[in-house]
């Protein structure tokens, strides 16, 4: 057997030491997720709609010039007819991570909705003189059963006090079709703002879209795999190309917001009937007879209308003749004409009538309707949406579309509108007025 001496068995200790001390394994080895590197390319992603509540979620940057990767449901609204979002995206700074420097961000490409692939893609821009983003990187191998992973995003705690959440679990299943597409399902916890966030891998890098989490079970959530993206993505680089949004960091200050008519008597102009004011909506009937309101700004040609509102049954004192009960419930929605003062059933300009049975829309002195659909309203609150663009008029209901209507000779605009209704008490609360004409300029 061989001995070593003292003096040998030390040095011989001290070599293997500093070999190990010198291993590049050693020195290169990144602590396990990355995360302090990961989290500084994990976005924040706020959505403003008219008319609608603020929508919130996560996002990831992928490339150096500011492309970012979520979900379609977190940039698109679920009525997806509704024009006007501002999109913002909170990147973390390069002087504090826990601070968000906010960027307008413009969408490059989300999915069909018909399609299934809750996928979109997003582009900011910094000033000149500012360092590049940090991107995360892809991972090109897939996961194997238990492998570890974690979700990064900004589960809505205080919608305006996001903070990055880092949630760790692992791989529970490695294949689960939902519709056409894969996703890996995970144990890491998954909450509400998590969507569209990255799900990484040991090394830090993404392996999948965070998207879904089950809402009958604990612990279950799924995250889009990268493969189910590749084509989209391709296209989406594409387009991006032609897309060129505004350089920040943004002042959020400087946000344009959408013209709204809040409930409040004064700012409308009370043709017939009577108004009773509440904290959030105001109520208007006249006994069952005809009531309006009209606007006190115009219309610009193009435009979106956003009302949320409530209509009730009321007979009052009216006395129903047989044809008059197909009326039920009507709610008066009047625009292209001066004559505001004119009984809101008269057929003045462009009328869209909303009753408990159809949808109507009149044209100026037309004795039969332009379009009729068999769709009737409820007496449930609703979100109903008027779009003019061009010679196109849309009437969608609580994100679906209930009539469209085409005019060759389409009206130029800039008149005020009414509201109002027949056989029925409106609840109304805030009227948003989307001006499509300044985002088509842009």
């Amino acid at each position: 057997m061989l001995k070593l001496s003292v003096v040998n068995r030390s040095l011989f200790t001290m070599v293997s030491l500093m070999a190990v001390l010198a291993s590049p394994a050693s020195a290169a080895e990144p602590p396990k997720f990355n995360i302090v590197e990961a989290r500084k390319s994990v976005v924040f992603i706020k959505r403003i709609t008219p008319g609608l509540g603020p929508g919130a979620g996560s996002g990831f940057l992928i490339s150096d010039d500011g492309l970012i990767y979520t979900n379609r449901h977190v940039v698109i609204p679920a009525d997806d007819s509704i024009k006007g979002s501002i999109l913002l995206a909170g990147v973390p700074s390069a002087k504090d991570v826990d601070t968000l420097e906010y960027y307008r961000a413009e969408l490059v490409f989300a999915s069909e909705k018909k399609e299934g692939l809750d996928f979109a893609v997003l582009k900011i821009a910094a000033k000149k003189d500012a360092k590049a983003f940090k991107a995360l990187p892809l991972a090109s191998d897939k996961l194997d059963l238990g492998s570890d992973v974690a979700a990064l995003g900004y589960p809505v705690v205080q919608e305006n006090q996001p903070t990055l959440s880092f949630n760790k679990g692992s791989i529970s299943a490695t294949k689960v079709k939902i519709g056409d597409n894969a996703y890996y399902q995970t144990d890491a916890a998954i909450n509400p703002g998590n969507s569209g966030g990255p799900l990484v891998n040991a090394k830090g890098e993404v392996v999948g879209i965070v998207t879904a989490k089950r809402g009958n079970a604990s612990n279950i959530g799924f995250a889009l795999q990268l493969g189910e993206i590749k084509i989209a993505a391709d296209k989406a680089k594409l387009l991006a190309a032609k897309v060129a949004p505004e350089t920040g960091p943004y002042d959020l200050k400087k946000l344009p917001v959408a013209a709204s008519i809040g409930p409040k008597k004064a700012n409308w102009v009370v043709e017939e009937g009577e108004i009773t004011e509440g904290k959030t909506t105001m109520a208007i009937h006249n006994n069952g007879a005809p009531y309006w309101l009209t606007s006190k700004e115009t219309l610009p040609q193009n435009f979106q209308m956003v009302i949320i509102c409530r209509v009730e049954f009321l007979q009052g004192k009216q006395r129903l003749q047989i044809s008059q009960k197909s009326m039920l419930r009507t709610l008066c929605v009047r625009f292209d004409t001066d004559e505001t003062k004119t009984m809101i059933l008269e057929r003045k300009g462009t009328l869209v009538q909303f009753n408990h049975e159809r949808i109507l829309l009149y044209k100026e002195g037309g004795k039969d309707a332009a379009k009729v659909e068999q769709k009737g309203n409820t007496d449930d609150p609703m979100m109903l949406v008027i779009t003019r663009q061009g010679g196109d008029t849309t009437v969608a209901v609580d994100g679906e579309i209930y009539l469209k209507h085409h005019d060759d000779k389409p009206s130029k605009g800039g008149q005020k509108f009414s509201i109002g209704g027949y056989l029925s008490r409106l609840q109304i609360a805030d009227v948003s007025i989307i001006n499509l004409e300044e985002k088509a300029k842009k």
